[in-house]
């Protein structure tokens, strides 16, 4: 008798404990939730005014553009706008968003546009594999050139439309595709990196030219350079493994890295 009651006491004891620790389990994740400072998702995925700063043709607009682009490239360019940053850096809060949702594919083509109203920040986070093409230099002048004159005015719709619009139009011009409705960033300032890289690959070139003429001149010795060179890419960032959620048809992240790039400023 004693020993069947034993069994029985053991067998609710497990599964008791089975519950607590469910309940337990469960509790943290709704925790957990519940202080995640990231917002999730729209269903659109690319256009996600939380902040309701964009009017309903400018949203239509970017959406349409966004989608485009989607389609022929993979490549994710992404809008957000919230009232606040939770006491974060406006990159930190871009970063960690961009972590959350997984924005890009696995070749790391995205790029976040992100605007906070109380602070009065924009911000854009730019994806490993399309550094090359929006380089720290560019983006800024995008948010110099297109963004920053409507924001002051408070004409938030316009500033976010414009800038997101010469972002799409760089993304594409660098996977050789048109999208009806972008634009280019303005290119008369070249970047300050690729300027100096220019000068001196120049000034080398002469160099060449001039000391080779002159072993010319003196010398019948054949005068041959010999070298080597290769490409060399470094930063450091974060990886997502993308958000996915939402009803059927919707989009949702690729599980992008970011490495770092763009730029950030305030109005």
């Amino acid at each position: 008798m004693l020993r069947r009651v034993g069994k029985c006491m053991k067998k609710y004891s497990a599964i008791l404990l089975s519950a607590v620790l469910l309940i337990l389990s469960l509790s943290v994740s709704v925790f957990a939730a519940k202080n995640t400072p990231y917002p999730p998702p729209t269903q659109s995925f690319f256009v996600n005014d939380f902040a309701d700063c964009i009017n309903e043709t400018d949203e239509q607009k970017m959406q349409s553009m966004a989608e485009e682009l989607y389609k022929k490239t993979g490549a994710q360019v992404v809008c957000v706008t919230v009232n606040s940053l939770d006491g974060k850096e406006v990159r930190d809060y871009a970063l960690g968003l961009g972590r959350e949702w997984g924005i890009g594919s696995k070749n790391n083509d995205g790029v976040l546009l992100l605007l906070s109203v109380e602070e009065r920040q924009i911000d854009i986070e730019v994806g490993y594999g399309l550094e090359g093409a929006l380089p720290d230099g560019k983006t800024g002048r995008i948010l110099d050139n297109y963004a920053i004159p409507y924001l002051k005015s408070d004409d938030f719709s316009t500033g976010l439309r414009e800038a997101f619009s010469a972002l799409i139009g760089e993304t594409a011009t660098e996977y050789g595709v048109e999208i009806n409705g972008s634009s280019l960033a303005p290119d008369e300032d070249e970047d300050e990196e690729y300027k100096s890289s220019k000068a001196v690959i120049i000034d080398f070139i002469i160099f060449i030219i001039i000391v080779f003429a002159i072993r010319k001149i003196t010398s019948r010795t054949p005068f041959i350079f010999f070298g080597g060179g290769g490409n060399h890419h470094s930063g450091g960032g974060f990886s997502g493994g993308g958000f996915s959620g939402g009803s059927s048809g919707g989009f949702s992240g690729g599980g992008g890295s970011f490495g770092g790039g763009g730029s950030s400023r305030g109005f």
